[in-house]
């Protein structure tokens, strides 16, 4: 039975993309022909609107399939007409569709970061641009020492594609650990927590820095109630028992109007704060453990 879910699982996955990014890809087109701001504006809330349907219609066939068990706190002061930074912890690539489904046009839409190369991921790749996803090519220490004209490029980038957002609330979004936990991963990085890998706060210290006008936070911590957490897990209803906590924070004034490639104690501040912010999540989830 489990299999036959997630074959339907994944049947759904696909046609649901397929169906919406017809219209994604549609609009976004339309934006691109005429470039004019007024229509761009109208383009823009309408591929919102396509892309709420889709994250909608992903929540029906996870209801329908699933049942699941999803126990949710603190979403009740949270509104779809401010800016937010939003970040948490990653357990799997299921974290992407709960997120989705429990903040849909409850806040603005998740703007998650992406690498560079996944726009070139077949068809989900150009719904992710249609969709304003922000695609960041970071730069290693290694390639700024053989080509130092690429230090300060990244930052232009996101300033460029962040540009866009000061015109319409959204929900910019992290998940801070750069990768999916596992056991071995915490160990390797010789990780400060029980359950999270250490967060890293670049990307979150460049959008302070290029979105000035972002003064909270959305902190969600994912705990699911199964050790199985694979997307294949998920297709097949798995993962259904999941506790997610929101908390929304204050970004504190010291981390706030600074530069954070220029400014050492501003990078300083703000890993101590994301290393406060992640004791708690890790004390959370091992409550839940007990």
């Amino acid at each position: 039975m489990e299999i036959i879910r997630g074959v339907l699982g994944l049947f759904a996955v696909i046609l649901n993309t397929l169906f919406w990014c017809i219209f994604l890809l549609s609009i976004a087109i339309l934006k691109l022909l005429l470039p004019i701001e007024s229509w761009k504006r109208v383009c823009t809330k309408l591929i919102i609107n396509v892309g709420e349907c889709w994250i909608y219609c992903n929540g029906l066939w996870i209801q329908a399939l699933h049942k699941p068990e999803w126990k949710i706190e603190g979403f009740e002061s949270l509104d779809n007409t401010r800016w937010y930074l939003s970040v948490a912890n990653h357990q799997s690539w299921a974290d992407i569709f709960v997120l989705q489904a429990i903040t849909n046009r409850k806040v603005p839409m998740l703007k998650f970061f992406m690498k560079h190369v996944l726009i070139w991921v077949p068809v989900i790749g150009l719904a992710w641009w249609a969709l304003d996803m922000p695609f960041l090519k970071r730069y290693s220490k290694e390639e700024l020492d053989k080509n130092p004209n690429l230090r300060g490029k990244d930052i232009k980038a996101m300033e460029k594609s962040f540009e866009r957002y000061s015109r319409y609330p959204v929900s910019i979004f992290s998940f801070a650990e750069g990768t999916r936990f596992n056991e071995e991963k915490r160990l390797t990085q010789d990780s400060k927590f029980k359950n999270l890998l250490n967060p890293k706060s670049g990307g979150i210290g460049l959008t302070l820095t290029t979105m000035p006008y972002i003064q909270l936070m959305l902190d969600f911590s994912i705990y699911y109630h199964s050790s199985k957490r694979s997307f294949w897990d998920f297709l097949c209803g798995r993962m259904s028992k999941v506790t997610i906590k929101v908390s929304e924070i204050p970004i504190p004034e010291n981390l706030l109007q600074k530069n954070y490639e220029e400014d050492i104690t501003f990078r300083e501040d703000l890993k101590s704060w994301m290393e406060n912010l992640w004791t708690e999540k890790d004390n959370f989830i091992e409550d839940l453990k007990k």
